[in-house]
């Protein structure tokens, strides 16, 4: 299915302007309108089709508190993966659901008082979480078999996935819960992350449902929901297109009409937890150039490197980048715009075509709201950065702090 709606890259340059004037570079920085555009416009598309449908935002991909709350407001629950992620959902007074993997027993304790639900990897957890008490819900992530994603790497379902309840072995996963005292069920699949295909959604939807169905035939299970995961993607090149949602929610209903007509099932609540698509391109990462280097190639330095944004690090992923304080027109020259690490894969864009790049030039490095900062590290012992939210009334709010030297070593009691 062909992707007709065009993108155009968005950028607030005149609040991104006035930040650089204020705070020391780098810094992520987030807007607030752009976040809850985002947040209706998924929502709403589904809701149209499934009037119950219910939200859950993908923790992992932006966790910083201001940004949650943003989210959090527009009606999403939390997809939490980790003991943080469900003590930050409850912090801020949120709910949701917790998909771990290979997860330990004192993990299931902790996100069991945080009052999330449980949604099990495999089957083989069941032991852990009988021990601490079976509770009345409880669902499976599936693996269906097939997957898609932007990169190899994304590909989170098939035969060489660690993740999920292979669908052949499900009746048996949910035939071991429900002897265990389960009395409410649900079903969840995660198969790739930054699908841009409108087509594959419906396709691998239809398969969970036939699992679903063929669970509720052998053992007479209703499920509640079904969850069908994120993977919605952005377009991070200039050239790719915006997903079109209303038409994927249009075949969502088209699929889940015949499938239950299928196997007599009763309609369960759809669920899905997108993260990137809510905030990738609401957020930015700037920095200023330090060094031009002329070498075999012209490298460009800047203040910022992959230990704030290693997504172009660890996926070769493309980023796009705009030089704030130069005309988009004009004369184009050929230039790495690399960090400081030591470490050769540090380089945010190779061999890209942009304007001159001089010292102290501004540059921002777009889709920085999503997998950025929350995948961040401290490798060289660089510092993570800033964080700041253009608020809808358009002012400029610091959002998290630049760690300092003491941070970094204040767990090993230096002082």
């Amino acid at each position: 299915m062909s992707r007709t709606n065009p993108h155009v890259v968005y950028l607030p340059k005149a609040a991104i302007a006035r930040a650089v004037r204020r705070f020391k570079t780098p810094f992520f920085i987030y807007e607030e309108k752009r976040i809850r555009a985002n947040c209706r416009r998924f929502r709403d598309a589904f809701r149209r089709h499934f009037p119950t449908f219910t939200p859950l935002f993908a923790v992992k991909a932006n966790t910083n508190p201001a940004v949650l709350k943003i989210v959090f407001s527009e009606g999403f629950g939390a997809d939490a993966s980790s003991e943080a992620e469900a003590w930050i959902t409850k912090k801020l007074g949120g709910w949701g659901l917790y998909t771990g993997n290979y997860t330990t027993e004192p993990e299931f304790r902790f996100v069991q008082r945080c009052g999330l639900r449980l949604n099990l990897d495999d089957a083989s957890m069941l032991p852990t979480v009988a021990r601490l008490g079976m509770p009345r819900f409880l669902s499976f992530r599936i693996n269906p078999g097939i997957s898609r994603g932007g990169m190899t790497s994304l590909l989170l379902a098939g035969p060489n996935a660690k993740y999920g309840v292979p669908h052949e072995e499900a009746v048996d996963a949910y035939r071991r819960a429900k002897a265990l005292g389960v009395t409410r069920f649900g079903i969840h699949m995660m198969t790739g992350s930054n699908v841009l295909n409108e087509g594959y959604f419906a396709e691998v939807t239809a398969r969970l449902l036939a699992i679903a169905g063929r669970v509720k035939r052998a053992l007479g299970i209703e499920f509640d929901c079904i969850n069908i995961g994120g993977g919605f993607g952005v377009p991070y090149r200039p050239t790719e297109k915006t997903l079109a949602l209303a038409r994927i929610a249009k075949e969502l209903r088209r699929v889940f009409d015949a499938r239950c007509a299928e196997f007599g099932m009763r309609e369960p609540t759809l669920m899905a937890e997108p993260g990137r698509l809510i905030t990738a391109d609401a957020g930015w990462l700037v920095g200023r150039v330090a060094v031009v280097k002329k070498s075999y190639k012209t490298f460009a330095g800047i203040d910022a490197g992959m230990n704030d944004l290693p997504r172009p690090a660890i996926y070769d992923a493309y980023h796009h980048i705009t030089v704030l304080n130069r005309p988009l027109g004009g004369r184009k020259a050929r230039v790495n715009i690399v960090g400081r690490l030591c470490e050769n894969n540090d380089q945010f864009a190779k061999d890209r075509l942009l304007p001159p790049v001089g010292v102290g030039d501004t540059i921002v490095i777009h889709n920085a709201g999503a997998h950025a900062y929350a995948m961040g590290h401290n490798y060289n012992n660089r510092l993570r950065s800033a964080e700041y939210l253009i608020t809808r009334a358009g002012a400029l709010k610091k959002v998290r702090r630049a760690e300092t030297i003491a941070d970094l070593f204040r767990t090993t009691g230096l002082r």
